[in-house]
């Protein structure tokens, strides 16, 4: 069986490629590890946006794959200090004495 991959998009710097079950977005300044899969090409695109703004994503997942596919040590420091900060923030925890009768 052979398996066709198709080129959705390609710029300077990226490449999105759509197989038969995710999209692959490649820095094309990196080497070959410089890569990720992803669901879908909304997200490769938004990924795309917030690499260019060195902008540094919420979700934990798109946190990973920016690390994994960015060349740029200063955005990926930066994306670090996200995490560690993340990782020591206090949690609250409510403790529930049960009802009043």
């Amino acid at each position: 069986m052979i398996r066709i991959d198709k080129v959705v998009f390609c710029n300077d710097d990226y490449k999105i490629i759509h197989n038969n079950r995710n999209y692959v977005l490649i820095n094309l300044k990196g080497v070959q590890k410089n890569h990720g899969h992803l669901k879908k090409l909304d997200t490769c695109m938004m990924l795309i946006k917030l690499m260019k703004n060195k902008i540094v994503p919420r979700s934990k997942y798109l946190q990973e794959s920016v690390l994994r596919i960015s060349t740029d040590e200063d955005y990926k420091q930066k994306i670090l200090n996200k995490q560690d900060k993340n990782n020591n923030k206090q949690s609250y925890y409510n403790v529930n004495k049960g009802i009043k009768k």
